[in-house]
């Protein structure tokens, strides 16, 4: 079992499976779609984490899952960045038209 031992039973399989799939960026409709379940179902299951964890949303019981070690680092797939970040070259000044 992971985690600290006062953690353990904090929650159940299910709502730390939903926010596993949270964490790996999936949506409530996929999460619902994955898991063979109704989007308010995944929404119920979160509400429950939030409340079970003192969380105020979803990236803050996802932060609050790592910090105790319910989920670990390698458990979340990371992507690459859809678009590359680039600097933009300022504009060169313009000449006004004569």
């Amino acid at each position: 079992m992971r985690g600290l031992p006062a953690d353990r039973g904090l929650l159940t399989a299910r709502r730390l499976e939903v926010l596993r799939l949270a964490a790996n960026g999936r949506t409530n409709a996929e999460i619902a779609k994955t898991l063979f379940i109704s989007e308010e179902a995944v929404k119920s299951h979160m509400q429950l984490a939030y409340r079970s964890l003192g969380a105020r949303d979803r990236t803050h019981a996802i932060a609050i899952c790592l910090v105790r070690g319910l989920i670990h680092p390698h458990e979340i797939q990371l992507c690459p960045p859809r678009t590359p970040l680039r600097h933009k070259a300022p504009d060169a000044p313009r000449k006004a038209a004569a």
